[in-house]
């Protein structure tokens, strides 16, 4: 679908362009047989290829009759062409496809550190669905019409991609460079596997969540280069048993991190080589009030909870706090992220 979208598209740019390209040669050379401005000329011939009917604007030699009569000839039969080849399209329903393309990479140009969902299947939308309430940049990958057509009703100004995620072309279109995640979700643990690895050469900074179907594959898709696995099945089950089980908590985490209204946050904040506080340690610099509550910290790839206050931070060690949005702010430049 994208390459056939992309070649509709260069047919009908390549052919009105060369169609404006010969209006306005032809209009040139007139100009300089007849010694006329370049808008009288091309006013003269539009008049003339278009058989509106009207006069000649101002005195024409022969060789200019001549000339004009070969453009009726030729221009006409062109804008013929040019008219029969649109009137195709828009009869095969193709013109509104090629629209849809522009329209896509209208909306594309202006996407950057964005998720790129895979699969829009119903864990898929509600991934989307959650991502864009929390107001991150989303676009999304289906193969099934149907399914795109039922989330566009929903998510009109999400960029959706109708393709192939394996075809290196379709992540190319959904800017998996510039991107900060993806989402795996296909029924096929093959598959997202072929996925994540060419993903993964594309942007080796790209983190990387991927659906699971059977158990037994995790560790294969993990060392395919996914940074988080998750089979669905019993992710859900977990959550449901953690509502029944424990409902404050369940009800704190929906009511506080994922409501729109709640004004809190948890986010991960991660000390760089060059950060003022590294080498410093948490009760040097932390303070609660100011930068809200310190959850955890990830040091050397293992997450500490409750971290001891005379812990020394290091480069790439990464704080995960619950606060307001003002408070994550100022510890983000306190860190100097």
């Amino acid at each position: 679908m994208y390459e056939e979208s992309k070649e509709l598209t260069r047919r009908v740019i390549k052919i009105t362009s060369f169609y404006i390209g010969v209006l306005v040669l032809s209009s040139l050379v007139f100009a300089y047989m007849e010694g006329w401005s370049f808008f009288e000329a091309l006013y003269q011939i539009v008049i003339t290829v278009s058989t509106v009917g009207f006069a000649e604007i101002r005195e024409v030699s022969d060789l200019g009759r001549a000339y004009l009569m070969g453009m009726i000839v030729f221009q006409t039969g062109f804008f013929v062409y040019v008219a029969s080849q649109i009137a195709y399209l828009v009869a095969e329903g193709r013109l509104l496809e090629i629209l849809r393309y522009r329209r896509l990479i209208s909306m594309l140009e202006k996407v950057k550190g964005h998720t790129v969902v895979i699969g829009l299947g119903r864990t898929g939308v509600a991934v989307a669905e959650t991502l864009v309430d929390l107001g991150e940049k989303v676009v999304a990958i289906e193969s099934d019409p149907e399914r795109i057509s039922t989330f566009k009703e929903k998510f009109p100004t999400v960029p959706v991609i109708e393709g192939d995620a394996k075809d290196e072309n379709v992540l190319e279109l959904a800017k998996i460079r510039e991107a900060k995640r993806l989402f795996v979700n296909t029924s096929s643990d093959s598959e997202n596997v072929f996925i994540i690895v060419t993903a993964r050469g594309m942007n080796p900074d790209l983190f990387i969540s991927s659906r699971v179907v059977k158990a037994e594959n995790e560790p294969k898709i993990r060392r395919a280069g996914a940074d988080q696995t998750f089979i669905p099945e019993s992710f859900s089950g977990r959550s449901i048993a953690l509502s029944i089980l424990k409902p404050e908590v369940s009800e704190f985490l929906t009511e506080v991190l994922l409501s729109e209204e709640s004004p809190y946050t948890i986010e991960t904040v991660e000390v760089k080589e060059d950060s003022p506080v590294r080498g410093r340690s948490l009760k040097e610099f932390f303070n609660e009030e100011v930068f809200g509550i310190l959850l955890a910290l990830v040091k050397e790839g293992r997450m500490v909870v409750s971290p001891p206050k005379d812990t020394k931070l290091g480069a790439g060690d990464r704080l995960i706090v619950l606060g307001s949005l003002e408070q994550v702010e100022n510890l983000l430049s306190t860190v100097g992220t």
